[in-house]
């Protein structure tokens, strides 16, 4: 009896790590893992008729039309708007005083620094700023802009207003805007937004609920506060609203003629 000797292939080689795998199974594994994520890709890519799967390029395609001729829906949005058009209400004046007529709240002291105002707290009390009264109905909206700056740093800086209602049991609604020490203006700027009828405080604090009270100074300038709008932009069909619209301010014109 002669017994031939044979290689065997490098997928059974034991003790062999750098030919790669050592058993069958492994090897098919591989394989079979791999077309499956490959068949997956596909069916994400293209879809599948099998599970009903659109896949993203049909998709796509379909958003496409819903905007042009609205016949397709939307396939795939999680945007109830497209998007929020905003803008600062000029026709509308905010009945309050300049910075410098505010009132002071918890010994708050307030001198001019060049075309500046700086505020200063002592560090005894807590929240310290200055802060001005305004009526306010529901829906109305306040845009606050306004430039900070301090020399020594404050990390507790708030503006906003401490005490609106924004729910039965929560009061309050300011920006937190821990200033480094510079000597630099930054600009800063927020929306409040009102639910409710009520007089409330528009503030600036040098510090609001720190961690540890400590004297602290801000430099304020360049206050503005402004009525704003909101207004939700919607997405509509080409073919079903806007050439129809155009069209018919296409007949008025022609008729004027």
């Amino acid at each position: 009896m002669i017994i031939e000797k044979k290689y065997k292939p490098s997928f059974h080689k034991a003790n062999a790590r750098y030919r790669g795998v050592t058993e069958l199974s492994q090897y098919t594994n591989f394989v079979l893992e791999s077309a499956h994520d490959l068949l997956l890709l596909g069916q994400v890519t293209t879809g599948s008729e099998f599970i009903d799967k659109k896949g993203h390029e049909k998709e796509l395609y379909d958003n496409f039309v819903s905007i042009m001729t609205g016949d397709e829906e939307v396939g795939k949005s999680n945007l109830f708007t497209a998007s929020t058009l905003q803008k600062i209400d000029h026709t509308r004046t905010v009945p309050v005083p300049k910075l410098t007529s505010w009132s002071a709240m918890n010994g708050c002291t307030m001198t001019t620094a060049g075309d500046a105002q700086k505020l200063t707290s002592n560090g005894l009390k807590d929240p310290v700023g200055m802060y001005t009264t305004l009526y306010v109905e529901p829906g109305d909206k306040i845009y606050i802009r306004l430039k900070a700056r301090s020399t020594a740093g404050a990390t507790d800086f708030t503006f906003g207003s401490n005490n609106m209602r924004m729910g039965p049991d929560t009061n309050g609604d300011t920006r937190k805007v821990p200033l480094q020490a510079s000597t630099n203006f930054i600009t800063l700027d927020y929306v409040l937004r009102f639910q409710y009828a009520e007089a409330v405080s528009l503030n600036i604090n040098v510090h609001q609920n720190p961690n540890t009270l400590k004297a602290t100074s801000v430099e304020i300038k360049d206050l503005e506060i402004y009525y704003f709008q909101e207004a939700s932009t919607q997405v509509s069909s080409f073919h079903s609203v806007i050439k129809p619209a155009v069209d018919e301010l296409e007949e008025k014109i022609n008729s004027i003629r």
